[in-house]
């Protein structure tokens, strides 16, 4: 099986894809999708139950997709588990032979009445990072060349004084790839990216750039609520409105980012971030020419 952590090595463009788990998945459900996805991605990701709907562990799923061959970056949040049920994990994906992590502090809970649980956020996502980083080096639980770490970053528009020190911060650490959030803008990507070359942030880690697959309407119009970071033009927003057919609109459209990406200095790779099925992600990554 090859791993994002080589991929990421020696292509010029990696590419992976969520693999939306919900409290219904099964394990026919993921290798189902698994064999779909295989041909076209580098990887899989599975998120920490980021909508808190009581979802299968990431781990448990990310078990499943490699033994069917594809391999899973796990997501580990801060929210729904404290710092001990945290190392546990760590050290559970490091017994499973996974090979890449992505760790986060976590979105906040919604408020909504059906959440029985409440945040915890008993350390931050540099503590996690820190954490990951000590399996790494101090223990040989982890097979060389150990975890490839990764966390989240935030497109904007830099002013000229911008120094990104928490992005230091968090390669300082030990992340050694920068996932943004959503991001459908590629010229505030290509004005982003600039300044991070510019001020050598991109000599220790690698930026994957999340791609967001809209492929309805009503996801079109609402997406902005449920991810209010999320970066959509208008334009491509109207596009997915207006056309007959919204699936292979938002099909046409993730598809040029992916494009685009290629000739953005200083991006490595993409996401594919959606709740629809495989079938649509691989059409994205053929009409994007990557596969």
């Amino acid at each position: 099986m090859h791993t994002f952590r080589e991929a990421i090595g020696r292509k010029d463009l990696v590419v992976s894809a969520d693999l939306p788990l919900r409290p219904t998945s099964t394990a026919s459900d993921i290798a189902a999708a698994v064999a779909v996805l295989a041909p076209v991605v580098d990887a899989v990701q599975l998120d920490d139950n980021r909508e808190a709907a009581g979802n299968m562990s990431a781990l448990a799923a990310a078990s499943l997709v490699m033994k069917s061959g594809l391999d899973a970056i796990v997501h580990m949040t801060c929210r729904d588990r404290n710092e001990m049920a945290l190392q546990a994990d760590l050290l559970g994906a490091a017994a499973l032979g996974i090979t890449t992590l992505l760790l986060a502090r976590g979105e906040k809970l919604s408020g909504s009445k059906t959440l029985r649980g409440k945040g915890v956020f008993d350390i931050r996502a540099t503590r996690l990072t820190e954490m990951a980083k000590w399996i790494n080096d101090k223990t040989d639980l982890v097979s060389a060349p150990g975890f490839l770490i990764g966390t989240l970053i935030a497109v904007f528009d830099p002013d000229e004084d911008w120094e990104a020190s928490r992005i230091q911060e968090k390669i300082d650490v030990g992340a050694r790839f920068l996932q943004t959030q959503p991001c459908l803008n590629v010229e505030l990507l290509r004005r982003y990216m600039k300044e991070l070359v510019t001020r050598k942030v991109l000599r220790r880690a690698s930026v994957i750039v999340e791609v967001p697959l809209l492929t309805s309407r009503e996801l079109a119009r609402d997406y902005k609520i449920a991810n209010p970071s999320a970066l959509l033009p208008e334009a491509s927003v109207a596009r997915i409105m207006a056309a007959s057919d919204a699936t292979a609109e938002g099909i046409a459209v993730c598809a040029a980012v992916l494009k685009e990406l290629g000739s953005i200095p200083g991006v490595a790779g993409a996401n594919i971030k959606h709740d629809t099925a495989a079938e649509n992600v691989a059409a994205v990554i053929q009409q994007a020419g990557l596969r």
